[in-house]
């Protein structure tokens, strides 16, 4: 579906325009930095990286959290930081929430600027493009912003194998210790329920909804990039390729750090094949085998098999 606008003020929210607004879904170590780098190569993206940060290392399912999240969520999808004290507080202190928003960031570095709402909602008002990442919410929590026509979001669930995703969290100081991130347990549970809610919105919102493995978009990056330009109304062009010629196809090197998105994206996603020992995978794959099937994924036989075998398999 085509976005209809006459003037690039149409999509500008300082000029009373209405905003492309982007939301991925996912968790913690799951390719959503990969995805959302992705998503803000377009000149004119403003990136609302991972705005729930001020939660905690917890998952966002239901209850008081659940209000004031999506609360949360409203108020950047539409540059409005008034009532985000919490928030403001945190990614002040932090910094790193802020740092991914190249534009913003310029004015956040060295001064105060960023920590009034004044400012704030002003400058968010003048970018097209308005892009969220959320890995602290699961996906049922986002259904009434899908039913808000008037604000017109267009929201990915990003998935993984969860065998990798529990490697890959292995290396994070700040996992263990807190069960929604250590806990494979929960992190399958919430796969199966994202799944289930993926399968409804999938009917209900069918041009506004969409759902990608990780896998998938590593292994075949370049055609899965135009398939979310696509969907997100975004376009795909030289500066796509270029990102992409320079983000995949090589090993990551020493110096680019654990948090880099270039690497080889042919063997990144199934490194965890050779890096968890058998007793972990069997562990994972005992209380994952639902959230295995449902999305795809093989199971291992053994510690022999699991060395050489494909786990991504065929998704319904």
């Amino acid at each position: 579906m085509a976005l209809r606008i006459k003037s690039a003020s149409d999509l500008i929210p300082e000029q009373g325009g209405q905003p492309v607004r982007s939301i991925v879904i996912t968790t913690w170590r799951s390719g959503s930095t990969f995805v959302g780098d992705i998503l803000n190569i377009p000149p004119g993206s403003f990136y609302h990286y991972e705005p729930l940060a001020d939660f905690g290392f917890k998952q966002v399912r239901s209850g008081a959290d659940a209000a004031q999240a999506s609360h949360n969520l409203r108020h950047f999808l539409t540059c409005n930081y008034t009532d985000l004290d919490h928030y403001l507080k945190y990614s002040n202190k932090e910094k790193w929430p802020l740092r991914h928003n190249s534009p913003l960031w310029k004015f956040c570095n060295n001064s105060h600027l960023c920590r009034k709402p004044e400012f704030l909602s002003q400058f968010c008002s003048l970018f097209p493009f308005q892009t969220l990442k959320a890995i602290r919410l699961r996906l049922n929590l986002t259904k009434e912003l899908l039913e808000d026509k008037q604000l017109g979001v267009q929201v990915l669930l990003l998935v993984r194998d969860p065998r990798a995703t529990m490697q890959s969290r292995k290396h994070r100081k700040w996992c263990p210790g807190n069960p929604d991130c250590d806990n494979p347990a929960h992190l399958c549970q919430d796969l199966v329920d994202d799944y289930n809610t993926a399968i409804d919105f999938r009917r209900e919102f069918p041009q506004s909804f969409k759902f990608v493995r990780y896998e998938d978009v590593s292994f075949d990056a370049y055609n899965k990039t135009k398939e979310l330009f696509n969907f997100f109304h975004l376009s795909y062009d030289s500066r796509a390729v270029k990102f992409l010629d320079s983000h995949t196809g090589k090993p990551m090197s020493s110096s680019q750090g654990k948090y880099s998105t270039a690497r080889d994206s042919k063997t990144a996603p199934i490194h965890w094949r050779s890096d968890l020992n058998w007793d972990d995978v069997d562990a994972i794959q005992k209380v994952c085998n639902k959230a295995l099937s449902l999305w795809g994924y093989e199971l291992a036989k053994d510690k022999e098999h699991v060395r050489k075998f494909d786990p991504v398999g065929k998704l319904g």
